[in-house]
């Protein structure tokens, strides 16, 4: 390349071929962040003239990634087998947002951000089991009351090793949710660990509902409101519980949060209002120290209640759970929560290429307590034994509400 010294208005003259790469650079980089713009001006016979301003954006993006441009002709060149160009660059994507070290934020494509939005919002067909990523595993949280998982025995702590032969990481876990989802009435198998045995679970995927609340009352007048997951109507159904025990004059309530893996934090955040008075409820905290506060107000229900909370306690339920301990709210009975204690924004591409979901926030209690790989210590640690008829942990709350 060099520099036009007939002309005096600054303009560089770039031979076409080099241009290439970092002219479709530049329009990716624009598409993402909206910020790099170029013009082009004049093409004569092999060169081209572009304004100074855009050619230094131009040649800075190029600087940075020529050795991408290097690596990604080569293996096309080298491979013996023809590489499908969408999914080399599927995985320089993802590759991309894989770079943090972080399971929670990834590239989706346009695939999996339809699925994330299906099990987030609505109604789908799966096994009904909530997963995360733990020291590079996929371990299962919570499974959902009645689906398949849970009938075939899959449990907290259960090790997601592969999914119809396929085996994931826990840097996959994305891909493996949409793996267990599918048709309505088709088999999956699913391969899971404990304590070291691997157990090949052949299922029958089937309609999860997004019922979320569901409430008896139980003896002595003690209400039971039991939160399976945090969806966009969980706390309006829960707020008509809560009233109609109000109502009927209940001496107490157990809200159970146990295996519950989370989801919408407002929903959250709403039922904390509703048992709590004045007060910090959680603040989110970004990586420039910039905290978003969520408080309640000074109504709240006067029924004592106590939380029950387990592993399978994660993420908002953790929330609800921290909130209520910090406030001296109701008393909390069970075992140590999961521990997953950030936040992910996601976005969907403008050209509907796909979606990123990137954690931008860590969330604290309303102490100031970190609950992300730690959990929330329950007041009164209660174990449930494993094959034991008698629910010592329900007990143990009706005993503090009597």
């Amino acid at each position: 390349m060099s520099e036009d010294s007939n002309n005096g208005k600054g303009r560089l003259i770039i031979r076409k071929r080099s241009l290439i790469l970092v002219l479709v650079l530049a329009i990716v980089a624009g598409a993402v962040c909206g910020a790099v713009s170029y013009n082009i001006y004049v093409t004569r016979n092999d060169f081209t003239l572009v304004k100074t301003e855009d050619f230094e954006i131009i040649n800075g993006v190029y600087s940075k990634y020529a050795k991408l441009e290097m690596l990604y002709n080569y293996l096309n060149e080298k491979y013996y087998k023809e590489i499908d160009q969408e999914d080399m660059m599927t995985a320089i994507y993802k590759g991309l947002f894989a770079s943090p070290g972080d399971p929670y934020t990834t590239y989706l494509t346009p695939e999996e951000y339809e699925d994330l939005m299906i099990s987030a919002t609505g109604d789908f067909c799966g096994v009904g089991v909530t997963i995360s990523s733990v020291n590079n595993e996929i371990v299962v949280v919570s499974t959902m009351d009645g689906s398949p998982a849970q009938l075939a025995g899959i449990k907290t702590g259960d090790v997601i090793v592969s999914v119809d032969g396929v085996p994931y990481s826990g840097a996959e876990f994305g891909e493996a949710a949409s793996a267990m989802r599918g048709q309505l009435n088709t088999r999956v198998t699913v391969s899971y660990r404990r304590d070291g045995v691997i157990t090949d679970c052949k299922l029958i995927r089937k309609k999860i509902t997004t019922k979320s609340v569901y409430a008896e009352m139980l003896e002595d007048n003690i209400g039971y409101i039991r939160i399976t997951s945090f969806e966009l109507a969980t706390a309006e159904d829960f707020e008509k519980e809560l009233r109609n025990m109000e109502v009927r004059g209940a001496n107490g309530i157990v809200i159970d949060l146990r295996n519950n893996g989370g989801g919408i934090v407002e929903s959250g955040v709403k039922i904390a209002d509703m048992l709590l008075p004045e007060g910090t409820i959680v603040y989110l905290e970004d990586r420039k120290g910039e905290r978003i506060y969520e408080n309640s107000d000074a109504e709240c229900t006067s029924v004592p209640y106590v939380l029950l909370v387990n592993g399978g306690t994660a993420s908002t339920s953790e929330i609800l759970a921290a909130a209520v301990k910090d406030n001296d709210g109701g008393k909390i009975v069970g075992t140590n929560t999961f521990g997953k204690g950030i936040v992910q924004s996601i976005e969907k591409l403008s050209d509907d290429s796909g979606a990123l979901r990137i954690t931008v926030q860590q969330y604290f209690s309303p102490d100031g307590n970190v609950i992300h790989e730690k959990g929330v210590a329950p007041d009164y640690e209660v174990e449930l034994t494993e094959g034991s008829t008698t629910d010592v942990q329900l007990e143990k709350a009706i005993e503090l509400l009597q």
